[in-house]
């Protein structure tokens, strides 16, 4: 956004004049945001949030552990990098640069600073590593199912907003727990996970109560969009704390911007439009008096009882399960271990790592709002039908991140060209924002939380084996080398592209005949 002043005009009745209502305004410039707008705000920060603290770890432990050691007496670069000279007793032979650790990027070499150098690194193998990385996905796997429950019984907000606040306490005591034993964190990241599970189904369930229709796949990707950003900042601050400060303020920054935006959460945010005390009637009709109306005689709510079997046999459902498998195989693979490839491989400082592991973030921040306003675009003036928008934004942010990731596996020790793929790879995933991240929310307003909540624990897996594989097969004989991440990048892709075509097969933007029960019938007006 910028500074750039925009306006949204997203009047869905016919009832409202053509001429936008002050209160319903996406006018940042002016103040006069309705309170859907500031709750689009505060959800992005609070996304933001999560991602910080998450992924706080995985830039950290970049200068928590020694790096791996290369037998110099042995291996040295040849003259033309293309191989390493391997001298023994009876031969000299050159070893391929498919197992070569590049050597470090001229002028890229960041200062050596007072805190880091002082900080203790401990002695952490690449499987213990992938352990760590990958424990907190034991927690938010597990209370994915229970935190939509959470969510229909006291409503989105204190769930998330004090998901978010634990996730930061523990974050904050993590380096305490790292000087005892590595079990300690991941004990600690374990509960981490279980305190942010909550936060998503609770953030959908917000989102069914706050967002108009045509205003639904921009509200979602913006609120998304915390998560890109996050990254974008972790990535690339982090290093720059760590070099001057020490490793173990970067996860106490991070804690104290999430204590400071609980307070202003929970004073500015309700559960629902009737709730809050200063909407306006203009606004309030707008988003009540959305696209999907609930039409009936006694005016009942939707149904509490949820439709188990019903869900569990929609193939738009497990459509969605597939794409969030995959996107999120080749999001963690990258978000956990990025920083560690740029280090190993390319040979980055902490500095330049933190700055080149954000430039595929800010790629992806810019992709996933993008993709919000194309959407909805395409949706409103009918180029494209819901299902086939949510098909095409998902083939497109699934197919290119596949091939530019394999990619990336064969540029060597250019990190000119493996930097450049690797932003390409992240930036177009974020297309998939508009494709099955908001699809829960076409087929059942009433159970959108639920369907997520599913959703997202199958999808959260690769949080735990993709850190864990690339642990196993980065320790093998070759370690940390070209040719095991070349593996890494096939496995990778090669997910995303299954899982692409399985969603292009069954997915479907239409409203469920399960959304509702009894006599509500949903009219698309």
């Amino acid at each position: 956004m910028g500074g750039a002043k925009f306006h949204i005009s997203d009047s869905v009745n016919t009832a409202l004049s053509d001429q936008a209502k002050p209160s319903t305004k996406w006018s940042l410039l002016e103040l006069n945001v309705g309170k859907r707008h500031w709750l689009t705000i505060l959800l992005c920060l609070g996304v933001f949030n999560i991602y910080t603290t998450r992924v706080a770890l995985s830039i950290a432990i970049v200068a928590m552990v020694k790096p791996p050691v290369v037998p110099s007496s042995n291996y040295s670069l040849s003259a033309k990098s293309t191989g390493y000279v391997n001298r023994t007793e009876n031969q000299v032979t050159i070893i391929p640069v498919l197992l070569e650790i590049c050597p470090e990027p001229a002028g890229l070499s960041s200062a050596k600073a007072i805190g880091h150098t002082k900080s203790p690194r401990f002695e952490w193998d690449s499987t213990i590593q992938g352990h760590i990385l990958g424990s907190y996905f034991y927690g938010y796997i597990v209370a994915q199912i229970p935190g939509g429950w959470l969510a229909r019984r006291f409503g989105g907000k204190l769930p998330f907003g004090l998901g978010i606040l634990i996730a930061g306490i523990l974050t904050v005591i993590t380096p305490i727990a790292s000087g005892y034993h590595y079990g300690a964190v991941i004990a600690i990241r374990v509960a981490e996970g279980l305190s942010t599970a909550i936060c998503f189904p609770a953030l959908h369930h917000l989102l069914s109560k706050w967002s108009p229709s045509r205003e639904r796949t921009r509200m979602s990707t913006l609120v998304a969009a915390g998560a890109p950003i996050g990254n974008v900042v972790v990535l690339g601050v982090s290093g720059f704390i760590g070099d001057y400060l020490g490793w173990e303020y970067i996860f106490y920054v991070y804690s104290g911007v999430t204590g400071f935006w609980f307070i202003l959460f929970q004073v500015f945010v309700y559960n629902s439009p009737s709730e809050h005390p200063g909407i306006t009637d203009d606004e309030l009709k707008l988003i009540t008096g959305s696209v999907e109306k609930i039409t009936t005689n006694t005016d009942p709510k939707p149904s509490p009882t949820v439709p188990w079997r019903r869900i569990l046999t929609s193939l738009p459902v497990w459509a969605i399960v597939f794409a969030h498998f995959g996107q999120n195989w080749g999001n963690y693979t990258l978000l956990t271990n990025l920083p560690t490839y740029m280090r190993n491989i390319l040979n980055f400082e902490l500095s330049a790592n933190g700055v080149f592991s954000a430039l595929p973030h800010l790629a992806l921040w810019i992709f996933s709002v993008s993709s919000g306003y194309a959407s909805d675009y395409l949706r409103h003036h009918k180029y494209l039908s819901t299902t086939n928008c949510r098909k095409l934004f998902n083939t497109v942010g699934n197919l290119i991140p596949a091939v530019a990731l394999i990619t990336v596996g064969y540029v060597g020790c250019d990190w000119v060209a493996a930097v450049t793929l690797l932003t390409v790879s992240v930036g177009f995933s974020g297309l998939t924002q508009s494709s099955y991240q908001v699809n829960s929310l076409d087929l059942s307003l009433a159970f959108a939380s639920t369907i997520f909540s599913f959703s997202n624990t199958i999808a959260n897996v690769p949080g735990i084996i993709s850190p864990y594989s690339v642990g196993l097969i980065t320790a093998g004989p070759d370690g940390q080398s070209v040719l095991n991440w070349q593996i890494i990048f096939y496995l990778s892709g090669g997910i995303r592209i299954f899982t692409m075509i399985v969603y292009g097969i069954f997915a479907s933007g239409e409203v469920a005949p399960w959304n509702y029960a009894g006599d509500l019938e949903v009219v698309n007006k």
